[in-house]
């Protein structure tokens, strides 16, 4: 999962020959993303897929630090309080504005100030471009007079290093600020010399220069860029930043009352030791606490909490706006980032999430074997239905799987995933498959769900048919997709190199593409009832490799029809988190009989008994787990449904609350709630 990183301290580190008056500080980014927003483009080599709207100013293959062309800056700029019209930059990461500097400094990093680094310059000290894929680009984003122009080091070396990097250094319009932004990153050991260099004896470094570490991912997006931002002047003394309303999204009614909490940067240059917490909930009448005893120091970050809970008075959606005053006790030097909002729904049930972990795996893979050997042993230790996974076999190392397909290719992009074997966790959790553990799985697993999924599929020769509900618990306005990925339960036809011979849950195909469905809005309590199919055309091949993935229009790739199953999730495509998954119940009758089983559960509120219906169920025997609104899991147990087919629990010993009970026979399981009121 991409976790905000606690970042380095915030006071520019000043190192002086001889006395001069700073003329920048720094603030670390506290968010992941670009500054500003306005590039929103990804992160891919030249001619490997980055866009072709940006303009290469240097050559690749650079063995020895060699220096790009010289470039106009594309608005007025100044550096260090002076204007400056035009810079240069080398392949060992150092833009300078000084364009009658001659020598490049060296790919060897060190502290700054140094003789090696002309006046006038930004530095990512430590890259190097050697390699074929190894090129400066630039390009100026947004509009007069708040552009931004930015230099790439598109798939960099880190010096030193066997790993790729990629940074960038970015001049804003007007702001006259300077940011160096991370933006993506494969290397585990590389560090870096970053800052500014306005002379041999005065330089403002980032703190842990010449050893800054890379923040940034995997991920091509901006989704998860670090930045640091140089800003020209004196750091105010007392400035805190807000970053984030800290609130949950979801809120239970009957859990209220809540705490109101957002988390701030101290952006001044003395340490806060107290402040004033303000919100207000839908514009209404402010709600103002004292915060003492604090000890945010300079450059850090901290969550603060509002004394005051907050009791919402109905479901429903509500804008939560925090800001803080008199920090110290003195007016904010900036006030006008004192403020965030948010927006929170508050719900009177929620439902059991199911996390989809997507595997991305490679049967030319050799790391990806053992991988696979302990995912797949740890997914044999959950409950059927308490996680699902699929796993898309991708075109590399080598030739690549044979059962690679394009539509698996664009998952493969849309999450920027470059090595295998990858996991992506409900879209928020990104890394190495075979080191998934219990707890992280227990992480996401905690997380309420709002929305429920249920249905069914079955298959005749060689269509796939479809029928499920999404039945929303909360209404919300936003744009959401609906995938759906028909997959075969274990496959032996791709064996390639790396020893594996048989593969699971192997993808085959999107309905009705990789794009999916959009869903715009949701409706609490108004069930969106979906029916699909699709048809595999054509007859059975094997491709030599991922080279010529099949072409689903003439063939496919399915080995045993009778294996497939369908994988169903809905995802917010901007942020990529997943709300809830559900592997469809195969069943062995058409969509004309309509059957769907449902349990129901009497009475509902239960005091010391809750009945179970399983009189729509025609098999002998059922599992189930009762889970409380905390995820735990409170019992578990079999019902024998050839004695009765209406048994029950004892629920008298049950904490009054909100629960789930979670249930499966040989060919179907779903979930119901319900509560305890004693």
């Amino acid at each position: 999962m991409k976790q905000l990183k606690t970042l380095w301290a915030l006071v520019a580190i000043v190192t002086l020959g001889m006395s001069a008056q700073a003329q920048y500080y720094y603030l670390p980014s506290t968010t992941n993303g670009n500054p500003g927003g306005l590039n929103a483009d990804s992160e891919y080599p030249v001619g490997g897929g980055l866009s072709t709207t940006w303009t290469s100013i240097s050559s690749p293959g650079a063995s020895t630090p060699q220096w790009s062309s010289i470039n106009a800056v594309p608005f007025a700029f100044n550096f260090n309080g002076s204007a400056v019209t035009h810079y240069k930059v080398s392949t060992s990461g150092v833009l300078t504005f000084d364009t009658a500097a001659t020598t490049p400094p060296p790919y060897t990093k060190a502290a700054l100030p140094n003789a090696n680094i002309p006046d006038k310059s930004v530095c990512i000290w430590g890259l190097a471009g050697p390699g074929a894929n190894d090129i400066i680009v630039k390009k100026t984003f947004g509009t007069a007079p708040n552009r931004q122009h930015w230099v790439f080091f598109a798939s960099y070396d880190a010096y030193g290093s066997s790993c790729w990097t990629y940074w960038s250094i970015v001049m804003e319009e007007t702001s006259n600020k300077i940011y160096v932004v991370d933006q993506r990153n494969s290397c585990t050991s590389a560090s870096f010399s970053i800052g500014i260099q306005v002379n041999s004896t005065t330089a403002y470094s980032v703190a842990g220069s010449p050893n800054v570490s890379p923040l940034a991912t995997t991920d091509a997006t901006p989704a998860d860029n670090h930045y640091y931002e140089f800003i020209p002047g004196s750091q105010p003394a007392n400035n805190l930043v807000g970053n984030a309303v800290t609130t949950a999204d979801f809120l239970i009614l009957g859990n209220a009352p809540y705490t109101v909490s957002a988390d701030y940067l101290n952006g001044g240059a003395n340490a806060i030791t107290s402040a004033n917490v303000n919100y207000s909930i839908n514009g209404g009448t402010p709600v103002t606490g004292s915060l003492t005893g604090l000890n945010i120091a300079s450059g850090t970050s901290s969550s603060l909490s509002h004394p005051t809970a907050w009791t919402p008075s109905s479901v429903g959606t509500y804008d939560i706006t925090f800001w803080t005053s008199n920090p110290n006790g003195s007016a904010d030097d900036v006030p006008n980032n004192d403020t965030v909002t948010k927006q929170v729904v508050v719900v009177s049930q929620i439902a059991v999430r199911a996390p989809l972990i997507e595997v991305f795996t490679s049967s030319t893979c050799g790391p990806c074997a053992p991988a696979n050997t302990t995912f797949t042993a740890l997914m044999g230790q959950q409950t059927a239905g308490d996680y699902n996974f699929i796993k898309y076999q991708m075109s590399w190392p080598g030739s690549g799987d044979p059962y690679y397909t394009q539509e698996a290719g664009t998952k493969r992009t849309f999450y920027g995933v470059n090595s295998v074997p990858n996991a992506q966790i409900d879209g928020g959790w990104n890394g190495h498959a075979g080191q998934i553990t219990q707890s992280i799985l227990n992480d996401f697993k905690s997380q309420p769900s709002f929305v429920d999924i249920s249905g069914f599929y079955y298959v005749d020769s060689q269509t796939v048919h479809m029928e499920f509900d999404i039945d929303p618990m909360v209404s919300t306005n936003k744009n959401l997709t609906l995938n759906v990925a028909i997959f075969e339960r274990s496959t032996d036809n791709n064996v390639k190199s790396n020893g594996e011979t048989i593969f699971h849950h192997v993808f085959k195909k999107f309905v009705p593409d990789q794009t999916g469905t959009m869903i715009n809005g949701m409706t609490e309590g108004q069930t969106i009832h979906k029916t699909m199919n699709y048809t595999f055309n054509g007859s059975y091949t094997l491709p030599a490799n991922a080279t010529a993935p099949v072409n689903h229009a003439i063939a496919h790739t399915v080995e045993e029809f009778s294996d497939l199953s369908v994988m169903v999730w809905i995802q917010d495509n901007s942020t990529k988190e997943i709300y809830q998954s559900f592997e469809l119940t195969q069943s062995a009758v058409g969509l004309d009989e309509g059957f769907m089983p449902k349990v129901g559960l009497y009475p509902n509120p239960a005091n010391s008994w809750i009945t179970m219906d399983f009189r729509g169920v025609k098999e002998p025997q059922a599992d189930y787990r009762i889970i409380n609104a905390l995820g735990q899991t409170v019992t578990t147990g079999s019902f024998d449904l050839s004695n009765s087919r209406t048994p029950g629990v004892d629920v008298a010993t049950f904490a009054p609350g909100l629960y789930f009970v979670v249930w499966n026979t040989e060919s179907y399981h779903g979930s119901e709630s319900f509560q305890v009121a004693h």
